[in-house]
């Protein structure tokens, strides 16, 4: 038996056997001999997310496609490329670069995998776009019955196989829609909450990207702008302090060491906040402003272990929903060490995509795991789940939830639709598991 554990080490399992194959038939094969054998398979990718959702069923095995992971075919004239379905973001945005061309829109993590980020719904901000899946052209893959399939983004079934959840096959290659190489100039600014409402319309269709964040246990918010430009990019020694200094030493190191005491005494957590707020944000009444290229300035060093909860919803109800977190978070009690991220993302019409029929908001929390000690926690988690579900709140499938089937059924329009189309493409079950089977209530 061998063991898999995902980056945050909050989820572990043990397939049979991990399997590491290097084209796209072998990758056939292999799924014609589970189907012989009634074998359970599943993909694994860089193994971010926070869940079960990429670990084999009992007995079956994972399939990792780290080595297979070849840029196939670049076009400069539509601006798209042509990739094995198992290279990883930083991989990707290298060669892209080295012909002149971005992804248009990514998260703060740029670390996945690009099959795994278009099957659990991967997102940035930004009322222009969509979840990274929206930018794909085109898939290949293998379907549970041994066969190869094509589906464009023009083909009705383009709806059903966008946000997969990994079981309607193994994904072999996927085109995606970029553009030329472009620098985002990224503006800072401390806002307060009602400031922030009051201009919400003005800041998510007047810039290209918009997110805010708010540090618990203060009052304290702030703005994140980010614009395409033509100006220079920022110093290198002021990239250093960014996401050297600021952004990994003190954002990551310092603050687990902090947090470490506040393991022992959750009553330091609000001081601490005050804290990592002075020495993170901008001061009152300034802006801080600088310009990268864009998957730089989407990035944001994560090294602090952590757990995380995201839900998406109608984004109307935007500052319902966040004051009602807020209040949570001071009548309870609760301490939560991190930031709640606030971002914004275009409808589309994924039949299992948290964005599907509406513009949303996602509202995403985390805790932090200082070298290795785990607070408790899922009481605040439950308490976010609880608030969420009140406003038809779609989790992000990546990150953790604990909601029934009959919540999905009733936020997901397509969810038997989408279950009756993968039994009939999978009558075998091969690409089930427990995540699958927890959350169709089986």
């Amino acid at each position: 038996m061998k063991q898999l554990k995902n980056w945050a080490k909050t989820t572990f399992c043990s397939p049979k056997d991990i399997v590491y194959p290097t084209s796209e038939e072998e990758i056939l094969n292999l799924v014609k001999i589970c189907n012989e054998n009634h074998t359970p398979i599943k993909v694994v990718g860089a193994k971010h997310s926070y869940n079960d959702i990429f670990c084999a069923d009992k007995g079956g095995i994972n399939v990792s496609l780290k080595k297979f992971h070849a840029i196939e075919h670049i076009d400069h004239v539509q601006h798209s490329v042509t990739v094995q379905a198992g290279i990883r973001i930083p991989s990707l945005i290298k060669q892209l670069k080295k012909n002149n061309l971005s992804l248009k829109n990514l998260g703060t993590n740029i670390f996945d995998n690009i099959a795994g980020a278009c099957s659990t719904g991967y997102h940035g901000s930004g009322m222009d776009y969509g979840i990274f899946v929206s930018d794909v052209l085109e898939f290949r893959l293998i379907t549970p019955s041994g066969e190869k399939k094509t589906i464009k983004n023009s083909d009705a079934e383009f709806d059903i196989y966008a946000v997969g959840l990994g079981v309607l096959g193994i994904i072999t290659h996927i085109t995606l829609q970029c553009e030329p190489y472009f620098k985002l100039e990224v503006t800072e600014k401390k806002m307060s909450l009602e400031m922030i409402e009051s201009q919400f319309d003005t800041l998510l269709k007047e810039n290209d990207h918009f997110k805010f964040i708010w540090i618990p246990h203060t009052t304290d918010f702030m703005i994140w702008l980010g614009n395409r430009t033509d100006k220079p990019v920022s110093s290198s020694f002021k990239k250093w302090m960014t996401y050297g200094f600021t952004g990994v030493i003190i954002n990551n190191f310092f603050h687990e060491f902090l947090l470490f005491f506040a393991s022992f005494k959750r009553s330091l957590v609000p001081s601490i906040n005050r804290l990592m707020s002075k020495l993170l944000l901008p001061k009152e009444g300034e802006s801080a402003q600088s310009v990268y290229p864009s998957h730089w300035a989407f990035f944001l060093p994560h090294v602090l272990k952590q757990d995380v909860v995201e839900y998406a919803f109608k984004i109307e109800e935007t500052f319902d929903v966040f004051r009602q977190l807020i209040e949570m978070i001071h009548t309870t009690g609760m301490r939560v060490d991190t930031p709640i991220e606030v971002r914004f993302v275009k409808k589309d019409t994924f039949w299992m995509s948290p964005t599907q029929g509406e513009d949303v908001c996602f509202i995403g929390t985390k805790i932090h795991f200082p070298y290795g000690r785990e607070p408790e926690y899922f009481r605040y988690f439950s308490e976010v789940d609880r608030i969420l579900l009140k406003h038809s709140g779609r989790p992000h499938w990546g990150k953790q939830f604990r909601i029934t089937t009959e919540d999905f059924k009733k936020n997901y329009k397509k969810w038997d639709d989408f279950w009756h189309f993968v039994d009939q493409e999978d009558p075998n079950g091969l690409f089930q598991n427990a995540f699958s089977k927890r959350v169709r209530g089986q």
